[in-house]
Formats: C-alpha cells, structure tokens, sequence
C-alpha cells in the first residue's frame, strides 16, 4: 500500500512461492474454508464486537498474498509490512489465518484421496496404503535465535548440528512427498530423534497402521515398538568392517532414504523453515502449513 492506495502486485514463484495461475488455484481452493472459519469466529461465545463491526477486512488475495511472501521469504515481521506498508499486526494476524486455513484444508496425498488434516487422517491414508508400500521418517533441525539465558540456550543447542535450534519430525511416502509434519513437543534443540518421536503422537499412528518404516540411524530401536518391519542401516562394529552383504544393503537403503531428504529440501525452500523466528510451541503450525502448501504446489 502506498499513499492509502494499494499497488498491483503480481504473485511469482520468486515473491510467494506460486505462479499466478497456482496463486489463482491456492486462492480457490481456500476460499470455501476461509468462509467457515469467518462463521466459525463470528459464532465464537467471547466476541466483544458484532459481526461486521470495525473495519473491513481485506480481501482475501491481498491478505493470502502478503502470508505466503512472508513465509516464503522468511522475513521478519516488520519487514515484510515494510514490503506491502501495511501495520505489523495485519502481518501477523494475516500469517495465523493462513495457518489455520491450511491446516484446516489438510495435505493432498500425491494419488488423490482425502486430505490428511489430523492423526486419525493421517493413520487412515497409511493403513489404505499397500502392505508392501512404505514410508519415510526422518528428523530436521531449524536454527533459531540463540536465547537470552543460559538457561535456555543448553536445551535449545542441537549437537547434530552444532546450533541453536527447534526440531521436527518429517513422515514422506517412497516418493519423497511430505504427507505429515510434527514438531518436538518439547521444543528442545537436543532431543534425539528416536526420543522426540516417542514423545509424540506419531509414534502410535505408526505402530497402529502397521506400515513399514525406513529410517536412517537416529532411529535405531524403533523395530521394537511398532508393528511393521523397521529398516535401519547396518552399522558397522567398533575394530570391524562392514562385509560386503551390509555395504549392498546400506547402498539400497541410502538410495530409497534419500527421498525423504529431497522432500525435506522442498519444505525448506520456505524461509520460514530456514530459519525459525517464532517460540519454540509455533513450528508445529508452520511446519504444518508449509507441508500443506508444498503438496498443492
């Protein structure tokens, strides 16, 4: 906005991350889940204003085009509202609706079906997959401001990587195409990766669906825990050597685990996955918008 008037601004894949005809089919796609949520806060027990008081909101293109650059490029708050001169509040409230109304359309599985939006969703698509089918699970680490105390920094410093971070927990299918994400509960940069799942969720819906897992060595134990076959890599022994069986095996292994690294790659193309600017308690949101967003691209 300049001089109270608003400047045409055309989406690219360089600002938001989408095309204008992908922008065009994002803005579609949302618009019926945009008009529940409207209801749904208009309905809301706590309203102190009625519906259509105060100003009028802005369409929904201009507050989706603002969301989806500030999660793109991963810019600050204030410079994104720089960007579009418009107030940091609009920013922020504009990114939380984004959130919430793509976690709310849920991630588009790859073969079609119904959208993954919940746990239950998300163990009914594996349980429908093939038996001989299998998934992907690894963990990422996203830098973070160092904290302020002391206190604080030693959770949040994640050894593997040798900085301040927040963790989460990325499920692909063979392809590489990330279909859930979930952040460490705890929010702590030093959690193991074996750990941080079993202190979620997750952990259940995969032993429930009973799939078959390949993981790299972050997920050693985990065979003993679900109901499916678990494929770690073969480690070598202290003093020893890998025979020659193992080195086949870790090569085969390697080729089909790469996917979920690529599919990885894909979601932090998305700033906001670059570098974590929010509390610890807000990459689960973000983390679940942009697997939203990367599987309707």
């Amino acid at each position: 906005m300049r001089d109270g008037h608003w400047v045409k601004v055309v989406p690219s894949r360089a600002l938001c991350g989408f095309s204008p005809s992908e922008f065009a089919e994002l803005l579609i796609d949302l618009a019926d889940v945009a008009e529940q949520d409207k209801r749904a806060r208009e309905d809301w027990e706590g309203r102190k204003r009625a519906p259509g008081a105060g100003a009028k909101p802005q369409p929904l293109a201009v507050r989706l085009l603002v969301a989806l650059t500030h999660l793109r490029q991963g810019t600050s708050v204030r410079a994104t509202a720089a960007i579009f001169g418009v107030h940091e509040r609009s920013v922020r409230r504009w990114r939380d609706e984004l959130e919430r109304l793509l976690i709310a359309h849920g991630v588009q599985p790859p073969e079609g079906g119904e959208p993954i939006r919940t746990l239950g969703d998300l163990a009914a698509y594996l349980g429908a997959r093939d038996p001989q089918d299998y998934v992907i699970v690894d963990g990422t680490d996203v830098p973070r401001p160092r904290p302020v105390s002391w206190e604080n920094q030693r959770p949040a410093w994640s050894g593997k990587s040798k900085r301040h971070a927040v963790k989460g927990t990325v499920v692909s299918d063979a392809a590489g195409n990330p279909v859930w994400f979930e952040a460490n509960p705890s929010g702590e940069g030093r959690t193991q990766d074996l750990t941080m799942l079993r202190s979620g969720a997750l952990l259940g819906v995969l032993a429930l669906a009973g799939v078959s897992v390949l993981a790299d060595l972050g997920y050693q134990g985990l065979g003993s825990m679900l109901t499916g076959e678990v494929y770690t890599p073969r480690r070598r022994r202290p003093g020893r050597r890998l025979d020659r069986d193992d080195r086949i095996y870790n090569h085969a292994h390697a080729q089909a685990r790469i996917r979920v690294e690529h599919g990885i790659a894909r979601l932090k193309q998305w700033g906001a996955l670059r570098h974590h600017r929010r509390p610890p308690a807000a990459l689960d949101s973000t983390g679940k918008a942009i697997t939203v967003l990367t599987s309707l691209r």
